[in-house]
């Protein structure tokens, strides 16, 4: 699983481009992931395969929406990293990095595991508040 995950994130970043609105759209974190991926992906993708190795497996997840192993750094509370002047949650980062995804303030990785922990790749996906926060009223 770890090497599909960084082929495709090595993919993404290879193939990242701004689009024609690229900077009408900017603001601050943006333009620091924009960097991340133009000037030092591989740093970025050396990080994520670090922080990935580290991760143990904790359980089994079962739900209707998602199956397999979630992968935890092991703390009580969700890892954050630094990386190029900028701290982030690992799950964010390690998001961000596979996906390209240009990450504002305002955007939400979404745990489908539920597990706040887990930074197990097929476990997160990119949302918005509202879609997290129904994600939280459909598991109870």
């Amino acid at each position: 699983m770890l090497k599909a995950w960084l082929a495709t994130g090595q993919k993404n970043l290879v193939n990242f481009e701004r689009t024609p609105f690229h900077d009408l759209l900017n603001n601050p974190s943006r333009d620091y992931w924009t960097t991340v991926f133009e000037d030092h992906p591989k740093e970025a993708l050396e990080r994520v395969s670090d922080l990935l190795i580290e991760a143990t497996i904790s359980k089994v997840e079962t739900t209707p929406v998602i199956k397999g192993q979630c992968w935890e750094l092991g703390l009580k509370t969700p890892r954050k990293v630094k990386f190029k002047g900028r701290r982030d949650y690992a799950y964010r980062f390690i998001t961000a990095i596979l996906t390209t995804a240009l990450l504002s303030t305002k955007s939400v990785v979404r745990h489908l595991c539920h597990n706040r922990n887990c930074v197990c790749p097929d476990h997160l996906l990119v949302g918005t508040h509202q879609l997290n926060h129904q994600d939280e009223l459909n598991k109870r």
